[in-house]
């Protein structure tokens, strides 16, 4: 091993229930629309002045990022150790919509995307990609329609044109069974599926798929059906405003579906905890008499994300922070447009039962040794990996040794092949969450 840099790692124990929504200072000050955590700091974006902001925890406060000039920030993403942010502002050169912060300044990132409603709505990092989903068309002097790839700081497009099924604006990205799937506005279903460099016009022919708006997608193990991918916006069919799809049953019904008066799925969320975790969902609307946030497990019901006063109103953007739920929004009251979990949320409380959880070096550069020591009883321990989005990374971890006599494991953590950024662990053992802690790749 190189040089050892030994770091305790910071057991994130998450209660399924009883958290309820607190104040996050007085809010950046006006709509959020984006959330994103970078080198361990909270950032919103949105409609307020300076249009991206950091939280300070010791300060309760809100501090503004550089400068962006336009309209609002409707993305931002850790990518590559820098901070990106998408949406509608203007940049030098008019190489708008997109940029990157450097040494306290935003930059331009390419030539910009611009044209037809030139906006920016989201980011996503396919593969080591940077993507961004939107409604433009052009990059300088070249052909980007609503989706574009950053390579070698110019923006290339998606797909040979743009998306056949979303044709008007992108609003949301994520991988399912290996293939990249986008979610927005344009025809029935308003979602598209990639494989190669061509959109499958096929891929739906079972019939069905969202009738309006599809503005969030995330993909959860959904009990007896597997991998699921959940997508939530403003359409009625399949049921209202949230419904499922799965590669072997098409579409279907989220289960406990969103009550007739619901108006609009804006965000989806799971933890890195997908064995005994949630996926939340947040926008404006009631599920079994809960408002504008919620959460459901594998098995079981839709239910309120939290106890206590609900949020307001509309909620646009979701993130996991320290181990709490953030939410970011419209709801000015009483939560200032912000708000984040008193307490940790979604995975199992063991902290009893660890003695030793710690990790070395950590930053990893090229390898990490983990080990965990319990008071109870070691069966058959796994080691789980997941990236800031909840995806998990395989065939990066192995057993190095498991020492029944002690309870004691050790597991070995392969570097290469990771994206610099943040990554979270989970020891699993016989279906129950034994550590928890988080991997910074250098």
């Amino acid at each position: 091993m190189k040089r050892i840099l030994l770091l305790i790692v910071s057991i994130l124990f998450i209660k399924s229930a009883g958290a309820q929504w607190t104040s996050m200072g007085s809010g950046p000050g006006g709509v959020v629309r984006a959330l994103c955590v970078h080198n361990d700091t909270l950032f919103a974006g949105g409609d307020f002045p300076g249009y991206v902001k950091k939280w300070n925890p010791s300060t309760n406060s809100w501090y503004t990022v550089g400068a962006l000039s336009g309209t609002r920030v409707k993305a931002l993403i850790s990518y590559n150790g820098n901070l990106y942010a998408g949406g509608q502002f203007t940049m030098t050169g008019s190489k708008n919509n997109v940029a990157k912060l450097s040494g306290g300044s935003w930059v331009t990132v390419g030539d910009g995307l611009n044209g037809g409603a030139s906006t920016v709505n989201c980011l996503y990092n396919w593969n080591g990609v940077l993507c961004a989903g939107g409604a433009f068309t052009i990059s300088g002097t070249s052909s980007v329609h609503n989706v574009g790839k950053l390579v070698s700081n110019v923006w290339q497009q998606v797909g040979p044109d743009v998306p056949t099924h979303v044709t008007a604006s992108v609003y949301t990205m994520t991988v399912y069974g290996g293939n990249l799937y986008v979610g927005g506005e344009g025809s029935t279903p308003n979602m598209d599926k990639l494989v190669g460099n061509a959109w499958d016009a096929t891929w739906f022919s079972g019939g069905g798929g969202p009738n309006l708006g599809v503005y969030a997608l995330d993909v959860f193990n959904h009990g007896t059906q597997g991998s699921t991918l959940y997508m939530g916006g403003a359409f009625q069919s399949p049921g209202n405003r949230m419904g499922t799809y799965t590669s072997a049953s098409g579409f279907g019904l989220a289960q406990n579906n969103f009550d007739a008066s619901s108006t609009v799925v804006n965000a989806l969320i799971h933890s890195p905890n997908t064995a005994t975790g949630f996926v939340f969902a947040g926008g404006t609307f009631t599920v079994l008499s809960n408002a504008n946030a919620t959460k459901k497990m594998a098995t079981g019901n839709w239910a309120a994300a939290t106890s206590g006063t609900p949020l307001g109103a509309d909620v646009k953007a979701l993130c996991f922070f320290s181990g709490y739920l953030v939410a970011g929004g419209s709801f000015s009251t009483p939560f200032a447009n912000i708000a984040r979990t008193a307490t940790t949320v979604d995975v199992e409380e063991n902290a009893g039962d660890v003695i030793t959880n710690t990790i070395y070096p950590n930053p990893v550069i090229h390898e990490a040794l983990l080990k965990v020591q319990t008071k109870g009883d070691l069966r058959q321990p796994e080691l789980k990996m997941f990236d800031v989005s909840g995806n998990e990374m395989v065939a990066h971890t192995s057993l190095v040794t498991l020492n029944h006599a002690r309870n004691e494991v050790e597991f070995y953590i392969d570097r290469e092949g990771l994206a610099a950024g943040i990554y979270y662990y989970m020891v699993v053992d016989d279906a129950r969450t034994i550590a928890t802690g988080k991997l910074i790749a250098e």
